[in-house]
């Protein structure tokens, strides 16, 4: 029998994926922390103020542009979810072939060896005034002339949830195949009405799944400054507000709304985390 390591090897192990976070993202957001309480950007005489922080909450913009942001996000969360929970559920329970859920999971990945400008320009003929949907409008009547479909709210959310639905769906689809099926199979021959079934069990039991994937989503669009910023018809998001200001170098005002979205998105993670425990994902 051989020895086992020491716990000191444990923690060399580690070590490099710690250096990694610790100068790649851990400084990264400390000295963002920092700038943002300067009065202007300089290391070697800085001045510490909070106005930057009063101008950002007394500011009548401020409440549009935070709605916006943690508005879209959640709503598109939201339709990933319901996009995505049925396509997870199918694959899991109405799949019993291998290869029929490899070749399906091996589909749902094809979009993501594309890049992401084509995947979104791909839209174009499509939604825009000469693409198939205004085709098929006038075609059977229902419009006289084409819709202006493009550059909305809505095809944010339908590129958000081209580009992020993978993100709900694996975790969901993970946590339904960890269910026992004698505990769906038990409740049934106890005479459970389908819909209890669904939700005192599959629903309940998934519920980790379900976390994980709203936080990919959430997270992912809740940052993402370029898809609104082309797509959402000029509405106002934190993170293009940010973009804005830092391409004009105003970086105290940046890092300050930089250090809100950051601080009211843990502040969302926190809250989810505490309604499930995702470790139940992995166990």
């Amino acid at each position: 029998m051989s020895a086992r390591p020491p716990k000191i090897m444990n923690y060399i192990l580690l070590l490099p994926g710690l250096l990694v976070i610790a100068f790649f993202l851990v400084i990264p957001l400390l000295l963002t922390v920092v700038i943002s309480f300067m009065q202007e950007f300089s290391f070697t005489n800085p001045i510490f103020t909070v106005e930057n922080y009063i101008e950002f909450f007394t500011s009548p913009q401020t409440p549009t542009i935070l709605a916006n942001t943690f508005g879209m996000s959640l709503l598109a969360s939201l339709v990933a979810l319901l996009v995505g929970y049925p396509a997870a559920y199918f694959m899991a329970f109405r799949i019993k072939s291998i290869k029929t859920r490899n070749l399906i999971i091996s589909l749902l990945l094809v979009p993501f060896l594309i890049d992401w400008n084509v995947r979104t320009i791909a839209w174009i003929p499509i939604l825009g005034e000469s693409g198939i949907v205004n085709y098929l409008l006038q075609y059977f009547n229902i419009v006289h002339q084409p819709v202006s479909l493009l550059f909305s709210r809505w095809t944010l959310i339908i590129i958000w949830l081209q580009s992020n639905l993978l993100f709900m769906i694996f975790p969901i689809y993970l946590a339904l195949s960890r269910i026992d099926p004698d505990v769906i199979n038990a409740a049934r021959v106890l005479k459970s009405p389908p819909h209890r079934v669904f939700y005192e069990i599959i629903f309940k039991l998934s519920l980790p799944g379900v976390i994980v994937g709203l936080t990919f989503v959430f997270v992912n669009t809740l940052g993402d400054y370029i898809t609104p910023s082309l797509w959402a018809g000029g509405i106002q998001v934190l993170g293009l507000s940010v973009a804005n200001f830092a391409a004009n170098f105003v970086w105290p005002y940046a890092a300050t709304q930089s250090t809100v979205l950051i601080l009211i998105s843990l502040a969302v993670l926190v809250i989810l985390f505490k309604i499930v425990d995702i470790k139940k994902l992995v166990e």
